[in-house]
């Protein structure tokens, strides 16, 4: 029987175990699932946690083992410490060698804390629960001054589409949501925020229209923007510069830089930077029983949620019609995203701008806040199993 092994378990792994579940009878594969969690924390709502909420980052756990295994799939729980793509095994930490005959790798891409001399997750992050959860905390007390510094994307200077930082899309969130959180304490007229990113403009990903919004939400809310930042190191109370003066704050928020992935590397399927080479439905360029899904492909960029499910999507179609001798359909790139904006409000983007095209369609309001929020409660009663899947 063909042995179907997914590493990883969170949007990109968990999309892929369902397209699998949904095309594919139990009769005709066995499917793995390896994570070194049981449960996946549902990073889009962490910057509700950071900005002043801590307890909401323990609210937003899901139980992706119970969902895999509900479908008659395998759940691992281990570390994966190496792929051999020529013997085709993944090598576990405290698990013999798991043998596969076509694997999908959803692992995403590390997080590059050391890239910068000096910076370190004590410095206070968004990115994960426990991170989201300090930071709650710390911004409750006392201080004058913050800083919301985004991290560059060390990705191979000849991927395309290439940006610069790694993922602004929370830290303006977090940004937008402790402006408001402020307010209602009173607090924020003796609070600075500055948002600092190594982009030249907000919003990288997204479209001119959803990029000159944000600027202008910025302005309005007496929010600093630094852009163009080149990062020397950081300290206990400031970031340095290689081309400009130091910028002090009391209290930073980060979203670390993302070199790729050393498993990638380990297992000497990578590029040279980290990331996997892929062609336009996910497989790998070398090793075709290899798909790689997320953020840890070369073509998921920018690395949000819905690119990593529409990844999926196509891997898996990929794989099905490979094996029904059908012809696959190649990957569409889109971006849709929302954004909280604080006060209710939510920014929407649907472009292709991104990809060369010139379509953006973009909505503030009301509504698309509680547009994000229902897709927000569905992910989580659903299990990352939604009965429509991007």
């Amino acid at each position: 029987m063909h042995k179907v092994v997914i590493l990883g378990a969170r949007f990109a792994g968990s999309a892929v175990s369902y397209w699998i579940n949904k095309l594919f009878s139990q009769h005709e594969i066995t499917v793995t699932v390896v994570d070194q969690w049981t449960v996946m924390t549902y990073r889009p709502s962490l910057v509700m946690a950071a900005a002043g909420h801590p307890i909401i980052a323990d609210q937003w756990h899901i139980a992706m083992k119970r969902r895999c295994e509900k479908a008659g799939q395998h759940f691992v729980r281990d570390s994966i410490f190496r792929i051999d793509p020529q013997q085709q095994h993944v090598y576990l930490a405290s698990h013999p060698p798991l043998p596969y005959d076509t694997l999908f790798v959803a692992t995403g891409s590390d997080q590059g804390w050391r890239t910068i001399p000096g910076l370190g997750p004590e410095h206070g992050g968004v990115c994960e629960d426990y991170l989201a959860r300090e930071t709650g905390d710390r911004v409750q007390q006392p201080f004058h001054s913050l800083v919301i510094a985004i991290g560059p994307l060390l990705q191979s200077p000849a991927d395309r589409p290439h940006l610069v930082g790694s993922l602004d899309a929370p830290g303006l969130e977090v940004s937008f949501l402790l402006d408001a959180w402020f307010r209602k304490q009173r607090r924020r007229d003796h609070v600075s925020i500055t948002v600092v990113t190594p982009a030249p403009v907000p919003g990288e990903f997204l479209g001119p229209k959803s990029q000159e919004i944000l600027a202008t939400e910025l302005c309005k809310r007496k929010i600093n923007l630094v852009t163009d930042a080149h990062y020397e190191r950081v300290s206990h109370s400031a970031i340095y510069f290689t081309d400009r003066k130091p910028l002090s704050s009391e209290k930073m928020i980060w979203v670390p830089p993302y070199p790729g992935s050393r498993l990638a590397r380990i297992s000497g399927i990578d590029d040279g930077y980290g990331w996997i080479p892929v062609d336009q439905y996910g497989a790998h360029r070398t090793w075709p029983n290899i798909y790689a899904v997320g953020d840890i492909s070369t073509t998921a960029l920018p690395k949000i949620g819905h690119m990593a499910m529409l990844q999926a999507r196509t891997a898996v179609h990929h794989f099905y019609a490979v094996q029904q001798r059908k012809r696959p359909s190649p990957l569409r790139p889109y971006v849709l995203h929302v954004g909280w904006l604080g006060y209710g409000r939510g920014l929407l983007t649907l472009s292709d701008w991104l990809y060369g095209g010139s379509h953006e369609l973009v909505h503030v309001g009301i509504s698309s806040a509680l547009a994000k929020a229902c897709f927000n409660h569905a992910y989580k009663i659903f299990s990352g199993w939604l009965p429509l899947m991007p």
